[in-house]
């Protein structure tokens, strides 16, 4: 099976903006129509509307488009190379508004996210008796795992925001709870998750699994700070996972869920064009505009301080980036002056399917990797030293993603907490590169304090922020 499909259900479940509204005529139930009261009588019913709760990461708010821009641009990996529009050029200077388009999706399609969990983690009283226990606990820890990811990506993206975690509404709006608060329903969240998901080669695989769940409470618990040891019990959960013997096949819709994979969201280009550019996850097409944006249209290139940050004979770079007089199209075609946009310097080659085709295409079929076991690996080292760890312990963690069997480059053998985390911040930039994860890294590393404005799509109908 390559992936299970996002097939959005019948029921209503369009919850998550974060406005409320008169509701008091809507007190009758049509028999005729799906409900929550007619539905969940299945576990074909309970399975679609829990598959509904992945839709808006697959959206153009999300992985397919501004997922990556977002977190790419702000934290220095791109720089605006072809012809690259506003809103997406804002991220790279920092001066996002309230106004930006990317940003206003990108809180519209979380919160809806948010929304169709918040409907399913509700509706657990009306799940049929006939569906087994131990399924309805599986649904509910996906809902939970998504709900707590979203989350996730709003808190350390906006600071304080509206935290809703049913399905009442407020007059007005709901006002912004603290980041603390946020994270305590994270953790609540992940908690319930990571105790009652089916664990890696039970699970369905594209689903998400008990050690997904312990993957991303171990990374909650560094990007607080002062969670160390948390973070190291929670990450030393995850198992069952090795690291590929090549690192490119980590990026290729061949290599999908292989054995580093620990959660991807899913695209398959077979389904075609479809309705991707509303950006509303409805009907959509389930493939990314990323290769296109990246190396068809060239509108980013990597910053030369990143190219910069690989040492000689890092294999890495070669399999993250493409150069002049480098070879795509089966090796029938070479980069020449000219032809690798607006300039001759390196482009993307992470996430490509250039290796194989003449051009690239907006129905890129290649899933985004969210958590790969290299991630884990290097955080175990962060978590290690942070805590109190051992510098070998900590080193140990971090020379395994060095001795990959593509990879291959000496152990890293440095001494003290600062030396240490040294090393990691750089394995994690040249292994992550393009992975939307040095945004999170600079906030744990840095003490980066960039935030986006709470956009206007929620300005505009919130009265109470």
């Amino acid at each position: 099976m390559k992936k299970f499909k996002i097939i959005i259900t019948g029921l209503i479940i369009a919850f998550g903006v974060t406005t409320s509204c008169d509701e008091s005529g809507l007190d009758k139930v049509n028999p005729n129509e799906l409900s929550a009261a007619t539905y969940f009588k299945t576990s074909a019913q309970l399975e679609s509307a829990t598959t509904s709760c992945y839709a808006y990461l697959q959206g153009a708010g999300n992985y397919a488009r501004y997922q990556f821009y977002i977190n790419d641009n702000i934290s220095g990996e791109n720089y605006a190379a072809g012809n690259l529009e506003a809103d997406k050029q804002q991220y790279i200077n920092r001066d996002v508004d309230e106004a930006n388009g990317g940003s206003n999706q990108f809180w519209q399609q979380t919160y809806q996210g948010i929304g169709r969990c918040n409907f399913l983690i509700a509706n657990e009283e009306n799940f049929d008796a006939s569906i087994p226990s131990a399924e309805k606990a599986g649904r509910l820890g996906e809902a939970k795992f998504l709900r707590a990811f979203y989350y996730f990506n709003l808190v350390t993206h906006y600071g304080d925001i509206p935290l809703v975690l049913n399905l009442e509404t407020k007059q007005g709006g709901e006002a912004k709870s603290s980041v603390a608060d946020v994270y305590t329903a994270i953790i609540a969240d992940l908690t319930i998750a990571h105790s009652s998901l089916p664990a890696k080669g039970v699970q369905e695989q594209g689903r998400i699994t008990a050690e997904a769940a312990w993957a991303l409470l171990g990374k909650v618990y560094l990007q607080m700070g002062g969670k160390d040891a948390e973070a190291k019990a929670a990450l030393a959960n995850v198992t069952g996972y090795t690291l590929v013997d090549d690192y490119r096949d980590n990026f290729t819709v061949a290599g999908e869920h292989n054995d580093e994979s620990v959660f991807e969201v899913h695209y398959d280009e077979s389904t075609g064009g479809g309705d991707s550019w509303s950006g509303n996850a409805r009907g959509n097409a389930e493939t990314t505009f990323r290769a296109m944006e990246y190396s068809g249209w060239y509108n980013v290139k990597p910053t030369q301080a990143l190219l910069d940050e690989y040492e000689a004979g890092d294999t890495r770079y070669a399999a993250n980036f493409y150069s002049i007089g480098d070879f795509y199209n089966n090796g029938t075609t070479e980069f020449v002056s000219g032809g690798i946009g607006p300039d001759d310097n390196p482009a993307w080659r992470k996430y490509q399917n250039l290796d194989n085709r003449a051009s690239e295409t907006t129905d890129s079929g290649i899933n985004a990797r969210v958590i790969r076991y290299a991630d884990v690996l290097l955080m175990q080292a962060e978590a290690e030293i942070r805590s109190g760890g051992t510098d070998a312990a900590a080193l140990g963690f971090l020379n395994q993603v060095r001795a990959r069997t593509s990879v291959n480059l000496p152990a890293i053998s440095v001494t003290g907490e600062a030396a240490v985390l040294d090393a990691i911040k750089h394995e994690r930039w040249v292994e992550l590169a393009g992975e939307q994860s040095r945004f999170y890294d600079l906030q744990r590393f840095d003490n980066d304090v960039y935030l986006m404005p709470i956009p206007n799509v929620e300005l505009q109908s919130n009265t109470n922020l």
